[in-house]
C-alpha cells in the first residue's frame, strides 16, 4: 500500500492490523463526542447558576422590601412613643398641679429616708395606718411555706413569680381581715388554680386577697368589715399541694410583698416605710398629719 501506513498490534489472540487514517478518524470522533459532553454539562451548570442567581436576586429584592417595610413599622412605633411619652408627661403634670393644689407634693429632690426619720406620729396617727392598711398576722400559721417572688411551681414544674406568700395551717384556720375594709368579691376561681377566693378592698388604695379558702362562706360582696373580723377559712381549693393561705398584698394596683405588712407593729412602725418602696408613704403621712394634726407645744 503506497503512501499508506499500517499499524500491526500483537497479542496472544492473534496480530491486528490498522491504517493509520482510521486511528485519526477515531480519534476526531471520540474527540468530538468528548467536547460536546463537556459543552452539554456546562450548559446545564451554567443554567443551574443563572437560576441559582436569579433566585438569589428575588430573595435579596424581598429582604430589601421586608427591610423597607420594618423601617417605616420602627418610624411609625416611635412616632407612637413618642406621643404616649408625651401623655404621660401631661399626665404627669395634671397629677403633679393636683398634688400642689392638694398639699401633697413633697419636694422630689429631697432624701425620702430623711424625710421619714423626721416622722412623729402619735398613737392615733398609728392607729389610723394599722387600722386602715393591712398591717398584722391575718391567721394562726405555723410557718411561711413559700415566699413573696420568684419560685419554681410545685405543681406546673415551672419558674413563675409568686405574686404573694403562702401561710401553712390547717383546713378550717380562721382568717381575720388585717384592716377596715369592704368585700370586693367572694368567689371560686378555676382559670388561676387558686380555688375560692376573698379579695379585700382597704383605703388609702390598699388591696388584700386570700386563696385556697375552705367553701364555707363568712363574708358576702359588698359587706364592711372591721380590722379583725372574721372573713373566711383557710382550706386547700384549686391548685395545691395542701392546705395553706396565699395571701396578697397591693397598692393601687402593684403588688406588694406582704411579709413586711405581716410583721408590721408598734414596735417597728416606720421599718416598714423604708422596706416598701413601691408606696408612696410620704403624701400618705402628710395627709394623716393633715387629718390629725400634731398638739401644738406650749410657747
Amino acid at each position: 500500500m503506497r503512501n499508506k501506513f499500517t499499524v500491526t498490534i500483537s497479542d496472544v489472540n492473534g496480530s491486528r492490523h490498522f491504517l493509520l487514517h482510521q486511528l485519526i478518524k477515531k480519534f476526531l470522533l471520540y474527540f468530538t463526542l468528548f467536547v460536546a459532553l463537556v459543552i452539554l454539562v456546562g450548559s446545564f451548570v451554567i443554567l443551574f447558576l443563572m437560576h441559582e442567581v436569579s433566585s438569589l436576586e428575588a430573595k435579596k429584592e424581598s429582604a430589601v422590601s421586608e427591610r423597607n417595610l420594618l423601617l417605616v413599622q420602627n418610624e411609625e412605633l416611635q412616632s407612637k412613643v413618642s406621643e404616649k411619652a408625651q401623655e404621660y408627661e401631661n399626665i404627669r403634670d395634671k397629677i403633679s398641679n393636683m398634688e400642689e393644689m392638694m398639699g401633697l407634693r413633697t419636694n422630689e429632690e429631697e432624701n425620702i429616708d430623711s424625710r421619714l426619720e423626721e416622722i412623729d406620729l402619735t398613737i392615733i396617727q398609728q392607729k389610723t395606718f394599722f387600722d386602715n392598711i393591712p398591717s398584722g398576722d391575718v391567721m394562726a400559721y405555723s410557718e411561711i411555706s413559700s415566699p413573696f417572688g420568684w419560685r419554681d411551681n410545685p405543681i406546673l414544674k415551672r419558674k413563675e413569680f409568686h405574686t404573694g406568700i403562702d401561710l401553712r395551717a390547717p383546713i378550717g384556720t380562721p382568717i381575720l381581715a388585717p384592716a377596715d375594709g369592704v368585700v370586693k368579691f367572694v368567689q371560686y376561681n378555676q382559670n388561676s388554680g387558686y380555688g375560692n377566693v376573698v379579695s379585700l378592698s382597704h383605703n388609702y388604695g390598699f388591696e388584700s386577697y386570700y386563696a385556697h379558702l375552705q367553701n364555707k362562706p363568712v363574708v358576702k360582696e359588698g359587706q364592711f368589715v372591721k380590722k379583725g373580723d372574721m372573713i373566711a377559712y383557710s382550706g386547700a381549693s384549686g391548685m395545691t399541694t395542701g392546705p395553706h393561705l396565699h395571701y396578697e398584698v397591693k397598692f393601687i394596683g402593684r403588688i406588694l410583698d406582704p411579709q413586711p405588712f405581716l410583721r408590721w407593729r408598734g414596735s417597728n412602725f416606720a421599718e416598714i416605710f423604708k422596706k416598701e418602696k413601691r408606696v408612696t408613704w410620704e403624701s400618705l403621712i402628710k395627709l394623716i398629719n393633715a387629718q390629725y394634726p400634731l398638739p401644738r407645744q406650749p410657747s
